[in-house]
C-alpha cells in the first residue's frame, strides 16, 4: 500500500514537471517571434557554448531539449541569427559612416571649385595666395577637431558625437551655399569660415565612426567594418567630384547639395544604437545589453542569451580592470607601453601617408592632372580618380580579412613609388602623341594602389590599436598630428612646384613611399584575426599562448549553430 502510494506520488510529480516544461516551452515559443531574428528549433544533443566556456546552474540531461528548462534559460542560436547579427553590424556601421561623407566632400571640394574661383573670367576671382588658403585652411582646422573628438567620444558618446558632426557639416555647407554674390571680401570671409568649420568636421569625424565600428564588430567582421570609414571618405570625394563635373560653374549649388546629404545622414542616425562598450563604461549596463542584442540581431528578445552575456562580461571586466588601475590622466597613461607604442606607430604610419602626397592628389586633383601632362578634361579625370578610389576601397574590405594589414600596405607603397617615379619621367620627357595616355594611367594606378594600403590602413588600424581607456583621447591626438601634417603638405605643394618643379615633387613623394614600405615591414604590427584585448596584450609584451581568442570562441558558436540548422 505504501509502495503504491509512493509510485502514485512519483507519477504525479513527473506529470507536474512535464506540465511545467510544456508551459515554459510555450512561453519560449511566444518570445521567439520575427523581431527576435531567431527560429525555434529543438536539437537534442547540441550545446550552444562548450562546457568549459559556460556552466549552467543545473546539468542538462541527455536527449532533453534545451528549451523548457527554467534553471538554464538557454537560447539556441541558429545560423539565421548569426547572419542577421552580421547584417545588423554592417547596417549600423554604414549609418555611422554616412557622417564621414561630409569629410570626403570637404576634402575634394577645392579640387572642383578652384578652377572657377581663380578663372580670369570670374569678376570675383581669387589670387594664387587666396586660393592656396582656400584649399588648405580646412586642413589647418583639422587638428582642432581631432583633439576635441577624443573628449566628445568619452563625454557624450559615439552616437551624439556623430550627430553633432552632422550639424556642423550642415552649417558649413549652408554658409557656402548662401555666400555673397556681390561683395568679394564678404564672400571670401564666409567661404573661409565655412572651410574652417568643415576642417573641424574632418578632424572630428575620422575617429568616432571607425571606433564605433570597431566596438560593435566581432573580430571576424572588424576589418571590413572599420574600412567603411575610408570607403565613406572615397564615396564623399566621388560625390563632390561628380557634382563638380555636372555643375562646373556653380560652387554654391554644389555646396547646397552637400548640405542636403548631411541632413539625410543626421536623420538616419536617430535609428542607430549607442556603442555597448561606451554604455558599459558609463555603468549603463541595461542599455548596453539592449544595444548589444540589437546589434547582434536579437531585436527585443528579453531572455538571457549566453553569447551576449559572455560579451557583456568581457566588457564589464575590461571596465573594472581600467578602474582598478585608477583614474589616471592621459599623460600618465602615455607612460604605459600599450599606449605609447601604438601611438608612436600609428602617427608614424600617418606621417608616411601624408608626405607621400596622397591628400595632395585629392585636394589638387585637377591641377595635378594638368601638371602631369594628362591630356583629358581635368574635371573628367577627377571623376575617374574618385571612381578608382571607391573601387579600391571596396576591395580593401575583402583584403583586410584575408591578407591582413601588412601585405596590402607593402604592395601599396611599392605601387605608389613606381607611379610617382613614372610621373616624374613624364614631366621630364613628355610622351609622344600616341603615348599621351600614360600619365592618366599612372595617376589612376597611383590612386588605386595608395587606396589599397597607405590611405586606408592607418584609419582602419586607428580603431584597433588603442586600449578602451584611452581610445578616445589617443585617437584624437593621432588625428591632430595627421591633419597638422596634411595642412603642411597641402599648403606647401604650390610652393614646392614653383621652387622645385612638379617632376622633383613627384620624386620626393616616391622616395617617401619607399621609406613607408620599409616602415611597414619592420615597425607596423599585424592585427588580422586578433581581438582588441589580444592587441593590447601584444603591446604590453604578454603572450596568449594557447588561450583561444574571442574569434575562435565565436567561430565555435557559429559552427555549432550551422550544424543545428
Amino acid at each position: 500500500m505504501g509502495n503504491g502510494t509512493k509510485t502514485t506520488q512519483q507519477r504525479q510529480a513527473e506529470e507536474d514537471r512535464a506540465d511545467l516544461a510544456s508551459t515554459v516551452e510555450e512561453e519560449e515559443r511566444e518570445q521567439l517571434t520575427a523581431p527576435s531574428n531567431l527560429h525555434y528549433i529543438q536539437p537534442s544533443f547540441i550545446s550552444l557554448i562548450s562546457e568549459k566556456q559556460w556552466k549552467p546552474d543545473v546539468e542538462r540531461a541527455q536527449d532533453v531539449p534545451v528549451y523548457g528548462r527554467t534553471t538554464m534559460a538557454t537560447t539556441i542560436l541558429t545560423q539565421e541569427a548569426h547572419t542577421n547579427g552580421a547584417r545588423m553590424q554592417l547596417i549600423m556601421s554604414i549609418l555611422a559612416n554616412l557622417t564621414v561623407l561630409s569629410s570626403g566632400m570637404g576634402l575634394g571640394y577645392s579640387a572642383i571649385t578652384l578652377h572657377a574661383l581663380t578663372s580670369e573670367d570670374n569678376p570675383m576671382r581669387m589670387n594664387s595666395s587666396q586660393a592656396s588658403w582656400f584649399a588648405s585652411i580646412s586642413s589647418f582646422a583639422c587638428p582642432l577637431g581631432g583633439l576635441v573628438s577624443g573628449y566628445l567620444l568619452d563625454r557624450i558618446g559615439r552616437k551624439k558625437t556623430l550627430m553633432l558632426i552632422n550639424v556642423l557639416s550642415i552649417v558649413s555647407w549652408a554658409l557656402i551655399a548662401v555666400c555673397s554674390t556681390t561683395n568679394f571680401d564678404l564672400m571670401y570671409t564666409q567661404i573661409l569660415i565655412a572651410r574652417v568649420i568643415i576642417g573641424i568636421v574632418i578632424g572630428l569625424v575620422s575617429a568616432p565612426a571607425s571606433i564605433y565600428s570597431a566596438e560593435i564588430a566581432t573580430p571576424k567582421m572588424r576589418g571590413r567594418l572599420t574600412v567603411l570609414t575610408s570607403l565613406s571618405i572615397a564615396v564623399g570625394i566621388l560625390l563632390i567630384y561628380s557634382m563638380g563635373y555636372a555643375v562646373p560653374d556653380d560652387f554654391r549649388l554644389v555646396a547646397g547639395l552637400a548640405a542636403g546629404i548631411c541632413v539625410l545622414s543626421l536623420a538616419l542616425l536617430l535609428f542607430m544604437p549607442e556603442s555597448p562598450a561606451w554604455l558599459m563604461s558609463k555603468d549603463r549596463e541595461e542599455e548596453a545589453e539592449r544595444s548589444l542584442k540589437k546589434i547582434r540581431g536579437y531585436g527585443a528578445y528579453s531572455q538571457r542569451i549566453p553569447e551576449v552575456e559572455k560579451e557583456l562580461m568581457r566588457m564589464r571586466d575590461n571596465v573594472l580592470a581600467q578602474r582598478r588601475a585608477g583614474q589616471e590622466s592621459f599623460l600618465r597613461l602615455l607612460k604605459q607601453p600599450q599606449v605609447y607604442k601604438p601611438l608612436g606607430i600609428i602617427i608614424g604610419f600617418f606621417g608616411f601617408q601624408q608626405f607621400s602626397g596622397i591628400f595632395v592628389i585629392v585636394v589638387y586633383a585637377a591641377k595635378v592632372s594638368s601638371e602631369a601632362s594628362v591630356s583629358m578634361d581635368p574635371f573628367l579625370c577627377t571623376v575617374l580618380i574618385g571612381i578608382t578610389r571607391v573601387v579600391a576601397t571596396m576591395l580593401v574590405a575583402y583584403i583586410l580579412d584575408t591578407l591582413g594589414r601588412k601585405p596590402p600596405s607593402i604592395f601599396s607603397g611599392v605601387g605608389m613609388l613606381v607611379c610617382m617615379f613614372g610621373l616624374a619621367l613624364c614631366s621630364y620627357f613628355p610622351p609622344i602623341q600616341s603615348l599621351n595616355w600614360i600619365p592618366t594611367v599612372l595617376i589612376l594606378t597611383y590612386i588605386f594602389t595608395s587606396t589599397l594600403g597607405f590611405l586606408t590602413m592607418p584609419f582602419s588600424m586607428l580603431a584597433e590599436l588603442f586600449p578602451q581607456a584611452v581610445r578616445g583621447p589617443a585617437s584624437g591626438v593621432t588625428v591632430f598630428f595627421t591633419y597638422l601634417m596634411s595642412f603642411c603638405t597641402i599648403k606647401l605643394y604650390p610652393t614646392m612646384v614653383e621652387l622645385l618643379g612638379s617632376a622633383n615633387v613627384f620624386l620626393i613623394y616616391g622616395a617617401v613611399s619607399l621609406l613607408g614600405v620599409l616602415y611597414v615591414i619592420y615597425v607596423v604590427p599585424e592585427t588580422k584575426g586578433k581581438s582588441l584585448q589580444e592587441i593590447e596584450d601584444y603591446f604590453r609584451g604578454m603572450s596568449h599562448g594557447s588561450t583561444p581568442s574571442q574569434e575562435v570562441e565565436e567561430d565555435e558558436v557559429s559552427n555549432l549553430s550551422s550544424e543545428s540548422v
